[in-house]
């Protein structure tokens, strides 16, 4: 049995209007009730949709989708982890980065998952900072059309931090800065946006699709783990690895939760580690792998 049929196997049932799902949501629950039902109930269909109309290529761009959504959850929780580490040593030049970056990755996370989003040959991965900060507002205010547009102020006025110290270098330093206090709260909601739409999408794939045989091309996992940045091509292995036991295993979208593996979980971090961490001075990203999101 592989690791996702095992943790389908094993996963309980959640409610959350009227719905089961298989994620403990932490934040959701608290959002408006009907805005959440309404919201629910314009993607099914659009997902729905989707599952009719499935192909390789569809299969295919959806895993990638759902392994990116993933990835940035991932990235967003190592960078709150930093964040915090940051601020307890008075380390405030990189908090702006931080901060931005971890809530940025989010929005990505939420596009990646939304069938509105389109994949376009992968240049959804390519996004500029505004295109993704346009488009995931704009998506969210169908969730809740004031939590979306107070997550926008937010959300620009740590763009306006970052850019302020990447750019003009302030003599006054960090005096005029904002403490989010509530950042950690904003990244788990846009996590559990991301969740829901991915949850939503494996359900119609249950209910709509006919397609009795799904196949993950090879040339998505090609374009998925490498990259070309200035020049030089970046060829990530590791990548190579999990989308390759993803085609072998299991090549079909499923819930971000069970895309990445609790092994992956502890490697991905682990990159991250020193390799003398025995002093309480350096930074351990395997301090808290789910400060924002349970992956099991």
């Amino acid at each position: 049995m592989n690791s996702v049929a095992t943790a389908k196997a094993l996963s309980g049932e959640y409610e959350l209007v009227g719905c089961k799902w298989s994620y403990e949501f932490r934040t959701l629950p608290s959002f408006d009730q009907d805005n959440l039902r309404s919201y629910i109930a314009r993607q099914q269909p659009k997902f729905a949709a989707k599952a009719r109309d499935w192909s390789n290529e569809a299969n295919s761009e959806w895993i990638c989708r759902h392994y990116l959504a993933s990835k940035m959850i991932l990235m967003a929780t190592l960078q709150l982890n930093s964040l915090e580490f940051a601020k307890d040593r008075n380390l405030r030049l990189v908090s702006p980065y931080l901060a931005y970056y971890t809530v940025f990755s989010l929005l990505r996370a939420v596009l990646f998952t939304v069938p509105e989003s389109d994949w376009s040959g992968g240049s959804l991965i390519r996004l500029s900072h505004q295109k993704v900060e346009n488009l995931g507002f704009d998506h969210l205010r169908y969730l809740d059309e004031d939590w979306a547009k107070s997550s926008a102020e937010k959300f620009r006025r740590l763009r306006h931090e970052r850019e302020l110290i990447s750019y003009w270098h302030p003599s006054t330093g960090d005096a005029e800065f904002q403490e989010m206090d509530d950042i950690l709260e904003l990244a788990t909601q846009l996590a559990e946006v991301a969740q829901l739409n991915s949850e939503l999408l494996e359900a119609a794939l249950e209910k709509h699709c006919t397609h009795s045989n799904f196949e993950f091309l090879d040339s998505y996992i090609e374009k998925l783990s490498q990259v070309e940045l200035v020049g030089d091509v970046h060829v990530d292995w590791e990548d190579i690895y999990r989308l390759s036991y993803l085609a072998r295993k299991w090549p079909r979208p499923t819930s971000l939760q069970r895309t990445i593996t609790e092994g992956h979980v502890e490697d991905f971090f682990g990159a991250w580690c020193a390799e003398e961490d025995e002093d309480e001075n350096i930074f351990n990203p395997d301090i808290d792998h789910q400060l924002i999101f349970d992956w099991f």
